[in-house]
């Protein structure tokens, strides 16, 4: 359809960015100790986690505000554009990550700055990560929407690797105090590699044909004529995140403290089973039937979160553990390559953007990027029990998705076309 060196530079393009901006994003998840010590020092420990992690959600909060600016500029004024300015201000946000002063230098005002900084990511990665996707689909046909996605969201998850590895790194005793700000000028580095990158490309041929076509408000219009495929949309989401978010940010650490196990390097473990096998359940889901790869995976997921959970509970084990967080991976790849595709697909290219990209933000962001604030919560709230309850509500999100699924199964459309 394209030529074939056009396809490469644009997947490249997109893998590479994608990697950088979640990158920046993510980053400041694994920060909590440094957060306690440089801003939260007038706080407990318990407080000071719990403060993190409200913090760490505020990116996810705003990510639909990200959407709702990303996608209008994406559907008015092209993917590229919006692309662009997407991952600048995720550089300049870290950036100020970088340069913040202390809490002992400027009270609270740095909390105050630190909660904006997240306010400024959550907006720019609101319409980046659909964006991205978006962006690479529209250079091919449907038969290899699949196998690009895959690579794409495998871009999204080095940078989660990346983040990993540089935060340990930087968090070493060993290294001083300040070391953890290289963490934040590495991310705006990467990002200006990013906006360069992005600058080089070309807008999306099924975006050139929507040129002429006068539209007032995208997401208004898309929500009017799609609501069945935008509430399944925010509910699939929601599983997608809080499978991630919860996996990676919250569990490790509730492990080491219900088993006194040491498992700070399961996650690493969890991203590069993510990144193996993401491309692959990617391609496969090309050959067979996409929604209902994904429903199976949440119905599996649902039952397999609410039993291994709590055996590792019982039988406190690093077998027991790790076989737990390696079984969760592997059936969490077949929807992390493949649910955004499966959401952008459900809407036509003249409000794809804006809707694909407030129904992810607003699942993935406001559900599944909340869901280690809530943990935390529950815990704190169901000492004895918290396993149980924990358990239970991630669970119960993942059956959501599932009936989501089934609902809008009947109404889903494929738009392959611009639909004018």
């Amino acid at each position: 359809m394209y030529k074939n060196n056009l396809s490469k530079k644009v997947v490249f393009s997109c893998f590479l960015a994608a990697c950088l901006e979640m990158y920046d994003f993510a980053i400041f998840g694994f920060f909590t100790p440094v957060l306690h010590k440089n801003y939260l020092s007038f706080l407990d420990e318990a407080n000071a986690t719990i403060i993190a992690y409200l913090l760490f959600a505020v990116g996810f909060l705003f990510r639909p505000l990200g959407s709702l600016i990303f996608g209008y500029i994406g559907d008015i004024y092209g993917r590229k554009k919006a692309l662009i300015l997407s991952v600048a201000l995720m550089g300049f946000a870290s950036l100020g990550l970088c340069v913040l002063p202390p809490f002992a230098v400027i009270g609270l005002i740095s909390c105050y700055l630190i909660a904006f900084i997240r306010v400024l990511q959550g907006i720019s990665v609101g319409g980046e990560y659909s964006g991205a996707l978006i962006y690479a689909v529209e250079y091919f046909d449907q038969k290899k929407r699949g196998a690009i996605g895959g690579l794409v969201i495998c871009g999204c998850i080095t940078g989660v690797l990346l983040a990993t590895i540089v935060s340990n790194i930087v968090q070493n005793p060993a290294l001083p105090d300040y070391s953890w700000r290289f963490a934040f000028l590495l991310g705006f580095c990467l990002s200006f590699v990013g906006y360069f990158v992005r600058k080089k490309l070309v807008e999306t041929p099924e975006f050139l044909m929507l040129r002429k076509l006068k539209r007032k408000i995208p997401l208004i219009e898309g929500i009017k004529n799609n609501p069945y495929e935008c509430i399944s949309s925010v509910f699939t989401a929601a599983a997608n995140g809080i499978n991630f978010y919860f996996i990676l940010v919250f569990l490790p650490k509730y492990v080491n403290k219900i088993t006194a196990l040491e498992v700070s390097y399961y996650p690493l473990i969890t991203t590069i089973i993510l990144i193996i096998l993401s491309p692959v359940f990617g391609y496969l889901s090309d050959k067979i039937n996409r929604p209902n790869l994904i429903k199976n995976s949440l119905l599996i997921l649902a039952i397999y979160s609410f039993i291994g959970l709590n055996l590792v509970k019982i039988y406190p084990s690093n077998v027991s553990a790790i076989l737990f967080f390696i079984g969760h991976a592997i059936i969490f790849s077949t929807q992390a390559a493949t649910v955004n595709i499966f959401i952008i697909e459900m809407f036509p290219t003249e409000y794809r953007f804006s809707c694909s990209s407030f129904c992810y933000s607003i699942g993935l962001g406001v559900i599944g990027g909340t869901s280690p604030l809530v943990a935390s919560l529950i815990m704190e709230k169901f000492t004895y029990n918290a396993t149980f309850y924990i358990s239970c509500y991630m669970s119960a999100i993942c059956f959501i998705g599932y009936l989501s699924i089934l609902i809008s199964k009947k109404k889903r459309v494929n738009y392959d076309k611009v639909t004018v």
